[in-house]
């Protein structure tokens, strides 16, 4: 029996080989073990094939604890790219690359498959663009494809690293965001300081963060985690061949910019990956970058919760704010942080930015002013609401496009998590 009839005519097109391959060289005392292995399978998905492995004919199950081992030995089979493919899908569907691609969506999995599998993959071209608000950015957007490969390698390696994270980091992570992290920041300021002594915050911002990350010791930092991981060896490989060619991976030798050329000059050279240090930065726009700061930032992390012994602690990607009740202890902190990121991470301060205030004043942070008593919507935010919703509004009937109800909804949505009554009715009545 082959393994196409078990499984039908395309699923496993990429891994067949391999499979056959496997199947006739596999003993009886392995395949025992393989099958207690398969057993021992927790999640829903496994426990679907879990049950045909163990009631089906033998030869049926022989193959299928197969492909289970498999899945566990390497990231590149047809079921973990189309997994990926499908989260890349959720919010790139109608983008005209996303489009592309599923127009030939099996040719161009298998074809994609089989690039990981011989590792031919390269990397596409990359699409550049400025964005304004809330500031300017550069952004360096991938192809869909290569987006793909992303979701792909994040749901690899995100539950390594996840496991060593502390709690108190709260961007691009599943059950956390920016929502989680006011709620803990009005958790600190209810509550105060000990004994109801007064309670100080230090907030400070990396400098030009993801424009500095240096790659050489974000790859020391996965390659290790990955190594000292009980994984297999193909897998280790595979991982960390894939790894290296993205971080390494520089998005400004293949990019076309779109958009209107003049906001080029809108980013300073520092903050941009066209100027300086190749061998420094991530591209802002991509999933893996996200995830990449984390793990880059987990380090200063543990330095200031283990090291300096701070228990009250936020950071959201590269802003981040620590309370005490000694004031004192607190001016000394920064230099001590800074003076970390500079001799492990190559990283500065913005001093600009630091502000060492009594929490009674009230923390600007993630869109909101939040204060012991109230939290308030950022003037900044309800500026650029208004903004859009005057120059949004059709000229002849002065109603909205349906195009504009995401948006708007997004925005009452962030109200609601401020004391924000008064604010959306004055907007209504506006």
């Amino acid at each position: 029996m082959k393994i196409r009839s078990v499984f039908g005519p395309s699923f496993l097109t990429g891994t067949v080989h391999l499979l056959d391959t496997l199947i006739t060289k596999i003993s009886q005392k392995a395949l025992r073990k393989l099958q207690v292995f398969a057993s021992s399978l927790t999640s829903p998905s496994d426990k679907t094939i879990q049950r045909y492995a163990l009631y089906r004919t033998p030869e049926v199950k022989e193959y299928l604890v197969l492909f289970l081992v498999l899945l566990y030995m390497t990231i590149f089979t047809i079921e973990k790219l189309y997994k990926a493919y499908n989260q890349c899908l959720k919010n790139k569907k109608n983008t005209v690359n996303a489009l592309k691609f599923e127009m030939k969506r099996e040719k161009n999995i298998f074809s994609l498959l089989s690039e990981l599998q011989s590792r031919e993959y390269k990397i596409s071209r990359h699409i550049c663009f400025v964005v304004t608000e809330p500031s300017p950015r550069e952004i360096f957007a991938g192809d869909f494809r290569d987006r793909v490969v992303h979701h792909l390698l994040c749901n690899e390696i995100q539950n390594f690293f996840e496991q060593d994270f502390i709690e108190s980091s709260y961007a691009n992570r599943k059950g956390k965001g920016t929502h989680k992290a006011v709620k803990k920041l009005k958790f600190y300021l209810v509550r105060g300081g000990i004994n109801r002594q007064k309670l100080y915050f230090l907030k400070m911002d990396i400098k030009g963060f993801f424009r500095n990350v240096d790659k050489n010791i974000l790859w020391g930092i996965v390659e290790n985690k990955i190594i000292e991981s009980n994984r297999d060896e193909n897998w280790k490989n595979e991982v960390l061949w894939l790894t290296y060619k993205i971080i390494y991976h520089d998005p400004t030798s293949n990019y076309i910019f779109k958009g209107k050329i003049e906001t080029k000059s809108l980013i300073k050279k520092e903050k941009s990956l066209l100027f300086g240090d190749k061998n420094k930065g991530l591209p802002l726009g991509n999933l893996t970058s996200q995830f990449l700061a984390n793990v880059y930032l987990n380090e200063m992390d543990y330095f200031i919760k283990e090291n300096l012994g701070f228990d009250k602690y936020i950071r959201y990607v590269d802003d981040f704010i620590i309370f005490d009740e000694d004031k004192e202890r607190l001016e000394k902190v920064v230099d001590e942080v800074d003076h970390f990121l500079e001799e492990n991470l190559k990283l500065s301060l913005c001093k600009d930015k630091t502000m060492l205030k009594s929490i009674e004043k009230g923390i600007d942070f993630l869109g909101y002013f939040v204060k012991p008593t109230h939290t308030l919507v950022r003037r900044k935010v309800v500026k650029r609401l208004k903004d859009k919703l005057y120059k949004r509004r059709g000229v002849e009937d002065g109603l909205f496009k349906v195009s504009d109800i995401p948006m708007i909804q997004s925005y009452i949505g962030h109200f609601g998590h401020a004391n924000s009554f008064n604010l959306k009715r004055k907007l209504l009545e506006d």
